[in-house]
């Protein structure tokens, strides 16, 4: 029985999602939605749907009965696809069937849940008269401006066990948003004064989470920059790391011993992800038929599902996809984040560590 069923506005196919089991079942649609049958679309991206299904229905839930979002897409952004062989090809492939349909739906604002989904979307979207005018909003932001707010006692009750604790959120911002600023900006937005402190290396001088340089097969260094984001979280005396985004999350979690990280959606709707078994859920990504063609010709190791009818042997337009569980937390990292280019952001994060004694 599925626990969670979206219609995908991008695709019209019917994607049924088994959270505990980690299969998906999709019933193909019949074309591509018509123009105008959504204007604004929520895009959660893969880390969102793979760590917190839960709250990626619950969030669309909440957008769509304040009439933010009459939409939600289920599609990768495409960042991961640089990781295959010949992955900027694919990459290119990827992107141009997605403006295509975005352009074909008459999609006009997206509200992305990923830091690095908005940076891969503004650059796939630029340069295309079709959708350079597509408006990407940041979700903390999107939830801020509608009045919502992180609760004192919901947080000192997630993260200390008791609701009349004190807490103190240490923020954490990702790599992809040091160039923006929205994600942070939006982060801040959500959490009352009081409750949250910056690190002492935040905004543009933020240090990845280990994300990126474990993406590029830097472990050592992937480590010493979670170890120094916890580091950094217990010289405030903060009882957590706060971040608005998943696989920050995730990595901070799972590299540092030194601070719990939580993403600030875990404390808005009062639901922890249990970071230490995340690993064992479900990994998908989902393309469009042809990209998940040529990743599966170049034998690609990450769980990719095709959308639009790329699998001609699926018995009444039904497929079940099967769960790929990542084994180690290196690979586990480096599937679940298309980071931007590693060779610059692996010597920031250098930098920055460097500023420490490290």
């Amino acid at each position: 029985m599925a626990d969670f069923v979206i219609n995908d506005a991008l695709t019209g196919d019917l994607i049924e999602f088994n959270y505990q089991s980690g299969d998906a079942i999709i019933e193909r649609g019949e074309s591509v939605p018509a123009e105008g049958s959504c204007d604004t679309l929520f895009f959660p991206g893969c880390s969102f749907i793979n760590y917190a299904m839960p709250l990626v229905a619950a969030t669309y839930d909440l957008l769509r009965e304040a009439g933010e979002a009459d939409g939600i897409s289920v599609l990768c952004c495409g960042k991961i696809l640089s990781y295959e062989p010949d992955g900027q090809i694919i990459r290119d492939s990827f992107e141009e069937e997605l403006r295509e349909h975005v352009a074909a739906v008459g999609i006009k604002r997206m509200i992305c849940a990923c830091p690095n989904c908005v940076k891969a979307l503004r650059e796939a979207f630029a340069n295309d008269e079709r959708t350079r005018n597509v408006e990407l909003a940041v979700l903390p932001q999107v939830l801020a401006d509608l009045g919502y707010r992180l609760d004192k006692a919901t947080c000192a009750r997630l993260i200390q066990g008791d609701e009349a604790a004190d807490v103190l959120l240490c923020t954490h911002d990702s790599c992809p948003d040091r160039g923006y600023g929205d994600f942070a900006r939006g982060l801040r937005a959500i959490i009352p004064e009081g409750l949250w402190v910056d690190p002492a290396h935040s905004g543009k001088r933020s240090i990845c989470c280990g994300s990126l340089p474990r993406a590029a097969g830097k472990f050592e260094q992937a480590d010493k920059c979670a170890r120094t984001n916890g580091e950094e979280a217990l010289a405030v005396q903060a009882d957590a790391i706060v971040t608005a985004c998943m696989s920050c999350t995730f990595q901070l979690n799972m590299a540092q011993p030194f601070v719990q990280c939580v993403n600030y959606l875990e404390l808005l709707f009062g639901w922890r992800v249990d970071w230490s078994t995340v690993g064992a859920w479900m990994k998908l990504r989902f393309l469009f038929g042809d990209t998940l063609g040529a990743v599966e010709r170049e034998q690609s190791q990450r769980s990719f599902a095709g959308l639009t009818g790329v699998h001609g042997d699926a018995a009444a337009g039904e497929e079940t996809i099967a769960d790929e569980v990542a084994g180690e937390r290196e690979a586990e990292a480096a599937i679940t984040e298309a980071e931007e280019e590693a060779a610059q952001d692996v010597r920031l994060s250098n930098a920055n560590v460097k500023t420490l004694g490290e």
